[in-house]
């Protein structure tokens, strides 16, 4: 959700065509309404004002000067990445795929190299192109990785 919301942040801050960024509202929306009821059910409905708070504190201090906006940018990249990796890393230590779908792990590749087209064809913001090309490779390796251990146990 954060970098959701920090990506979102940018684009705004930046001036970029609605196009380019159109979906994370959409996302973040997803998420606050999936969050609220994860609160609700599990009975912490008063952490929502916190995070509510928290949200909307953070919304407007990373525009409070340009390298804010862009580090923050820099980071949700390197957290993207890092989940991606963990991802990996639990891949091969079980070398098992388990319940982990390569058809998703592969439209999120799709998405990636989409807006790497898009992105060039519209802002060309460097920034946002080093995000998306790193994601898509370690989607795509990802994919890779989930494909190569289904094989494995399928001939084990």
């Amino acid at each position: 959700l954060f970098s959701f919301l920090v990506f979102l942040r940018y684009q705004i801050y930046y001036g970029y065509p609605l196009q380019t960024y159109l979906e994370y509202p959409i996302i973040i929306a997803q998420d606050v309404i999936l969050l609220l009821f994860i609160l609700h059910f599990s009975g912490n409905m008063k952490r929502a004002l916190f995070y509510g708070v928290t949200f909307w504190g953070g919304w407007y201090m990373l525009t409070l000067r340009k390298w804010i906006i862009d580090l923050a940018m820099n980071l949700c990249t390197l957290i993207s990445a890092a989940s991606k990796l963990a991802q990996l890393r639990c891949l091969w230590q079980t070398k098992d795929s388990g319940q982990v779908s390569a058809l998703t792990w592969s439209m999120a590749a799709y998405t990636c190299a989409t807006r790497i087209v898009t992105t060039v064809m519209t802002t060309n913001d460097l920034a946002v192109l080093i995000r998306f090309i790193t994601m898509l490779i370690l989607n795509i390796w990802v994919t890779a990785t989930i494909l190569h251990y289904r094989k494995a146990k399928k001939t084990d």
